[in-house]
């Protein structure tokens, strides 16, 4: 009987969530994923159950690595408003400086799996809950008007951004959407 191999699991998670991330859940082979993480089937069946319990590590650590920092912006920025700017405007420079470049992996799964995976949705739409109540937290520290619905013009907007970021925009269309969405928050609250 084989020995059990010991391995970081962060950096297993990493290098399987560029597989996922680039091929999506359906495409992405076991054969690619032992691959990618150096690891043999037995120790990624030992460590993640199967390819879905794996699946839903890597999405889970995608959200608490890139997801998090951007709602900790929102929240953590003097002005509302300023904090919603800043995280846009970090959504596009993921975009540009390919980091981005196949979207949203949460976006994405959600996507290609929430019909069939209800743990996937699960996870996406609790994080989109999180965002949600970030962009409520943020307008209604700046007295902007209609700030519930507001907030779920912004979840639409933020989506958007990670699905066409797959197009390779410009930096000029990636402004231009963020200058146009911003625009919406600009009538305060009448006292």
């Amino acid at each position: 009987m084989g020995r059990n191999r010991e391995f970081n699991h962060e950096e297993v998670l990493d290098r399987a969530m560029i597989v996922f991330w680039q091929r999506g859940y359906t495409a992405a082979s076991m054969t690619e994923m032992c691959q990618e993480m150096s690891l043999n089937p037995g120790s990624i069946y030992n460590a993640f159950g199967n390819k879905h319990g794996l699946f839903i590590a890597v999405v889970k650590k995608y959200f608490a690595d890139i997801a998090a920092p951007g709602i900790d912006v929102i929240e953590n920025s003097a002005s509302g408003v300023e904090g919603i700017q800043k995280y846009f405007e970090m959504i596009a420079q993921g975009i540009l400086n390919g980091h981005r470049h196949w979207g949203c992996l949460g976006t994405n799964a959600f996507i290609e799996l929430s019909e069939q995976d209800s743990e996937v949705a699960l996870v996406m739409s609790n994080h989109l809950a999180d965002l949600e109540h970030s962009f409520y937290k943020a307008l209604t520290k700046d007295n902007i008007e209609d700030a519930e619905e507001r907030a779920k013009f912004l979840i639409c907007m933020s989506q958007g951004l990670n699905v066409i970021a797959k197009t390779s925009p410009s930096a000029k269309t990636l402004d231009a959407m963020i200058e146009h969405t911003m625009s919406v928050l600009n009538t305060p609250e009448v006292a």
